[in-house]
């Protein structure tokens, strides 16, 4: 009787500790599972971003072609290089003092997925705060403020913001935040930028535009009516509007710069003179483009 007592007490002690070993490794197989899952689509979207970086390479040699191999004669060709640089020269004489333009634009980091597909981030243009202020999507009463960037990019980012619930909606992208206020384009009613201090959390001016219809600034972004940059001269606000004087109007032609764009669209892009870099929100992505700039003359 007491061999048998001991029997079942070692069978049933054998069966407990082969049932608990039993759920471990089904613990530790679905772990993997999920794992091989996550590796699996890390795979699948490195993937992507090779072929669009193919793309992007295969766009850049088509954009620029190997030289032909023609001799030129190296006097008439210094003649006129010399003679366009002169007439560039005269021309940027007459027409602004700016001397610099855009050599190229590099994508220095991709940083997050932050809210929806559109919207807009951006610093200060003007100021040395480190703040950064984000329009999430292309309609709304609310701007988030974080500290600094390290908290913008946090998983939980929300949770360290701010928010400021402004007296008029917002629409669009084209806002910007300069010198300590921020200057937003007011959703409905007039065709209207209001200047909001940060400071007080008051409105200290408005400016209606004289434009007859809202026509969207940019064929891509058919939400932004009015965008207000920043740039090294000051703070600047572009709307649709034409006009010509003493006949057609003029085009200049610009230089042809590659620009590596990463995923769908951008719905928004500030160029911050301070630090002459671009925050761009890219189908739902934040992403800092650094710009290389050079004299006017040398393009």
């Amino acid at each position: 009787q007491e061999r048998i007592s001991q029997w079942h007490d070692q069978s049933s002690r054998y069966s407990t500790e082969l049932r608990d070993f039993k759920n471990q490794v089904l613990g530790m197989l679905e772990t993997a599972e999920k794992e091989r899952e996550a590796m699996r689509s890390e795979a699948e979207s490195a993937a992507v971003r090779v072929d669009r970086l193919e793309r992007e390479v295969d766009y850049l040699e088509t954009q620029n072609p190997a030289p032909p191999c023609v001799e030129v004669d190296e006097t008439l060709m210094e003649k006129q290089v010399a003679t366009a640089k002169q007439r560039k020269n005269e021309k940027y004489t007459k027409l602004t003092d700016c001397s610099d333009t855009i050599a190229s634009v590099r994508a220095m980091k991709i940083l997050k997925r932050f809210g929806s597909a559109s919207g807009l981030w951006t610093k200060d243009a003007a100021g040395n705060s480190e703040k950064i202020y984000v329009f999430d999507g292309t309609a709304n009463d609310t701007v988030y403020v974080f500290p600094r960037m390290r908290e913008f990019t946090l998983f939980s980012a929300t949770r360290k913001a701010a928010r400021i619930k402004l007296p008029y909606p917002w629409v669009g992208t084209g806002h910007l935040v300069y010198d300590g206020h921020l200057y937003y384009i007011r959703q409905q009613g007039p065709f209207q930028v209001i200047k909001f201090n940060l400071a007080n959390k008051t409105v200290v001016d408005s400016s209606v535009f004289p434009a007859e219809e809202q026509i969207p600034v940019f064929g891509l972004s058919s939400f932004t009516y009015i965008e207000v940059a920043a740039d090294e001269e000051g703070l600047w606000a572009i709307y649709a509007c034409v006009f010509a004087v003493s006949g057609p109007l003029a085009p200049e032609a610009a230089s042809l710069v590659y620009f590596p764009k990463r995923y769908g669209s951008h719905s928004s892009m500030k160029y911050n003179p301070r630090e002459r870099q671009v925050y761009a929100w890219d189908d739902g992505y934040q992403i800092i483009y650094r710009m290389e700039m050079k004299k006017k003359l040398e393009v």
